[in-house]
């Protein structure tokens, strides 16, 4: 980005934010520690040169960073805004992983990609599961790497036998996080129950999700339907399972 565009791009911003909090420009002035002039000739793009404590007063003001004020937005960023939108108690729970990745060191003469984090749920891994809490572990997936690269992002152990016949109590799940596609077994989270399920994905119209051993109800989604469609959690799809370590 040019400094003219980080510029522009800057104060497009401060004049919107100031329109959204219902101030003057001399309200917004005062606020950034501006005479009026001077404000009046930022936004009409009479400088190029945007200070760093302006910037700190517009954070202080609006909650927003540098980056996004300025529009760069990269994929970390864009999962510091989500982060931001949390309650406190999903804060900590997410510093919590955050803190168990850090301090992880993998073993001598492994690579840290050897390892994905598993979720343990404390629960039964069953049909419409409730997973009120989940232990944090790390497993040696050298053997699958080669095999599915950087496609294989966790995992998630199986807690039961009530997925008889095809998954196991004490079979390990690897888990892709993108979107499910035809014929994959999926992991979907009701937002409405807070239950999730393993069903696999058939891209019908709508689209079904059917339980993966006969048992269970065969949800039907109408992917015309956002309101339908934002009914649901897409955690991941499972690549393929691993017996217990």
């Amino acid at each position: 980005m040019t400094r003219q565009e980080f510029t522009q791009n800057f104060v497009e911003s401060v004049e919107r934010e100031r329109v959204c909090m219902g101030l003057t420009q001399a309200q917004m002035a005062d606020k950034l520690g501006m005479s009026i002039s001077g404000y009046k000739k930022m936004i009409a793009g009479e400088t190029n040169k945007i200070g760093l404590h302006l910037a700190y007063l517009m954070y202080s003001l609006t909650g927003k960073w540098l980056f996004e004020l300025c529009g760069e937005l990269s994929g970390e960023m864009q999962m510091l805004q989500k982060y931001r939108t949390l309650n406190e108690t999903q804060k900590h729970f997410i510093d919590g992983i955050v803190n168990f990745e850090t301090a992880f060191a993998p073993q001598p003469g492994k690579d840290a990609e050897d390892y994905v984090t598993m979720m343990v749920p404390t629960g039964n891994v069953e049909d419409g599961m409730l997973w009120d809490s989940v232990d944090l572990v790390k497993i040696d997936v050298s053997a699958y790497r080669q095999r599915f690269g950087d496609k294989l992002h966790c995992a998630i152990k199986v807690t039961s036998n009530h997925l008889n016949p095809v998954y196991h109590m004490g079979d390990i799940l690897l888990v892709c996080q993108r979107p499910p596609r035809d014929g994959d077994t999926g992991i979907f989270v009701n937002k409405e129950n807070g239950r999730a399920y393993l069903r696999r994905f058939r891209q019908t119209d709508p689209c079904r999700l059917e339980p993966i051993n006969g048992y269970g109800y065969t949800f039907e989604v109408d992917s015309h339907d956002s309101a339908a469609m934002d009914k649901w959690i897409k955690f991941g799809c499972v690549l393929s399972k691993m017996r217990s370590l």
